[in-house]
């Protein structure tokens, strides 16, 4: 009995000691894949805030924000050229039989998507406020939508195979790529700080063709289907019309910042925004890999989604609470002229708390296959924010308040149908198979 219980003890002194932890954080592939995507967003953070440090101090005010346009243009070009495939491929790649002939034809589609999205989208640049276009202007972009596009695909089949870590090192080289590249061409205005992002992207689809070849057995030389999406065209349409309606207020703000208020207005809300979007993007990394064990359902749902709860608000309360305070240092440390910034600052920084439970309840009513609610929701969502910035956003705060009305909106929505939801299926769960 003495030998059995230093037995017991000695195993509970391992799982106990800080080698002990880490083994059994890390073979939780909810936490696990957290942690990849959260130190991809942390890169991602880091990276970003060089880029617009970079872009503030070496380009003039103007010509970050005629960029700041272009970049919401191809923001929205991405979206649109989606067509759903990022969660269908998080939907259903794990559990496909013919993993390689799903995957071609998904990049395919997307790929004639976003050129499609590309070349109409630089027909309405004088429209988005841009001035001194050309047609290599319209190549440069073109392109962009393309390689972003496929980036975030091949990103998916990352996160749809449980194996985060490939868009770990390929974002992380992509943002390199994306800090390094405007030092090299200053003095190139407003499309030389826009090509960072198509740099990043070349390196990015590169790199993660070659993981998903060479460490994940993909065969990309294998021939498309599209029967290989059958049973998959409602949920990919679905997502597609949710996610895309849903991205709208952050690809559309920059195009309505500079068209209305002007490029110098259009700089301040891009230095805000990337504060925001690095707290929003908190949730979504979590949220993702939320999002693929509730497909692989290997825990109860509730286990599952009040521990991805905990992670987004334990790590994101104390940062909001931060930059609330340290607002106008934060935008001083970009450049004194951005400190005007500052209310838009914390006003949407306390407002994205909300976004924690519309990524939590969109995901269950993902899971269930409610995206024609989430649709609806996001469309309201859309629909207050355009329409209150396009008719009485006469500033920028006016701006960050018709964020704020969307996000309530949008929380209102997902939060009572989430909970509606869970209610109806609380027991159970049934996934339906393509």
């Amino acid at each position: 009995m003495e030998r059995v219980r230093r037995l017991k003890l000695s195993l509970k002194t391992r799982e106990t000691s800080p080698r002990g932890i880490y083994r059994h954080f890390m073979s939780d592939s909810l936490y696990r894949n957290s942690t990849y995507l959260l130190t991809n967003m942390a890169v991602t953070a880091i990276a970003g805030f060089l880029f617009v440090l970079i872009c503030t101090r070496f380009y003039p005010q103007k010509e970050l924000g005629y960029a700041t346009a272009l970049m919401g243009a191809l923001w929205l070009g991405t979206a649109i050229a989606n067509i759903g495939m990022n969660r269908t491929i998080v939907r259903f790649l794990g559990k496909s039989k013919t993993i390689s002939q799903d995957f071609v034809t998904e990049i395919l589609l997307v790929a004639v998507c976003a050129l499609v999205a590309g070349i109409i989208l630089s027909f309405f640049f004088r429209s988005f406020g841009l001035k001194n276009t050309n047609f290599i202007t319209a190549a440069i972009f073109v392109v962009a939508v393309l390689l972003s596009s496929l980036s975030v695909i091949l990103g998916s089949a990352f996160i749809a195979n449980r194996a985060s870590g490939g868009t770990l090192v390929a974002n992380s080289l992509f943002s390199v790529t994306k800090v390094v590249f405007p030092l090299l061409v200053i003095g190139s205005g407003f499309m030389g700080i826009f090509s960072a992002q198509l740099a990043g992207a070349v390196v990015a689809v590169i790199v993660s063709l070659w993981l998903l070849k060479n460490r994940h057995g993909f065969n990309f030389k294998t021939k498309p289907s599209i029967a290989s999406m059958h049973g998959k065209w409602r949920f990919a349409f679905g997502s597609y019309t949710c996610d895309l309606i849903g991205g709208l207020p952050s690809s559309v703000l920059p195009i309505i910042v500079v068209a209305r208020l002007g490029p110098i207005a259009g700089a301040l809300w891009y230095a805000a925004i990337q504060i925001v979007t690095f707290l929003l993007n908190i949730s979504s990394m979590i949220n993702q890999a939320m999002f693929a064990e509730l497909v692989h359902q290997t825990d109860s749902i509730r286990i599952i989604v009040k521990r991805a709860a905990i992670a987004m608000y334990g790590l994101l309360v104390p940062l909001c609470v931060v930059i609330i305070i340290v607002a106008p240092w934060i935008l001083k440390i970009f450049n004194g002229n951005y400190v005007a910034a500052e209310h838009v600052l914390r006003l949407m920084t306390f407002f994205s708390l909300l976004e924690v439970a519309d990524y939590i309840m969109g995901s269950i009513l993902a899971l269930y296959k409610r995206v024609l609610y989430m649709t609806f929701a996001n469309t309201v969502n859309a629909v207050v924010v355009v329409v209150y910035c396009l008719t009485w956003a006469h500033n920028l705060n006016g701006i960050a308040i018709g964020w704020i009305f969307g996000e309530i909106a949008n929380f209102v929505l997902f939060v009572g149908g989430g909970l509606y939801v869970s209610h109806k299926h609380i027991g159970k769960l049934v996934l339906e198979e393509a």
